[in-house]
């Protein structure tokens, strides 16, 4: 996986921050965005792939497909950036035997069902179980919006949040 340099979960996906900010800092020339949903939508898709920087190649995989690359060693041939719009996709792709270093927490929506937990981050009950459990099998799991921010860790978003998982 050392070609991958960031992986970000992000609602946005490709936006100002990502293409301004953390495209530079990761020093990613590719973008792997993992979605069910975009995967099998080729329209919206290419809509992601023209609004990325010019030179920088987009791949929309739906999270078997990523799992698979990531197990074939086919991510070879660029530095990456990896998005997920939806941390659903991140937990089946770790569950799929996808087990990355650390995983980035950027913007998660608020919606019903959610509660805010950090900045732009809302989360789910769910979605919070999720990463404490990837977060205990070894994923450094953090909040940071843009480069140069303190990271937060899990944890303390946790404590904070969602006392009872703990």
């Amino acid at each position: 996986m050392s070609n991958i340099k960031l992986i970000r979960v992000d609602e946005r996906l490709i936006h100002g921050q990502v293409v301004t900010q953390w495209l530079n800092k990761a020093e990613a020339n590719k973008i792997i965005i993992v979605d069910k949903f975009l995967s099998a939508n080729e329209f919206l898709s290419n809509v992601y792939v023209m609004a990325a920087p010019a030179g920088t190649d987009v791949i929309v995989l739906d999270p078997d497909a990523f799992v698979t690359k990531i197990n074939n060693n086919e991510l070879n041939d660029g530095h990456y950036l990896v998005l997920f719009k939806l941390i659903d996709n991140l937990k089946e792709c770790f569950d799929k035997g996808f087990k990355p270093d650390e995983v980035q927490i950027g913007n998660v929506g608020s919606k019903e069902g959610r509660k805010v937990v950090y900045q732009s981050v809302a989360l789910s009950e769910q979605e919070a179980q999720d990463l404490v459990e990837m977060n205990k099998n070894d994923t450094k799991i953090y909040f940071q919006q843009v480069p140069g921010e303190k990271m937060v860790g899990l944890n303390e978003i946790i404590k904070k949040s969602f006392p009872d998982l703990n």
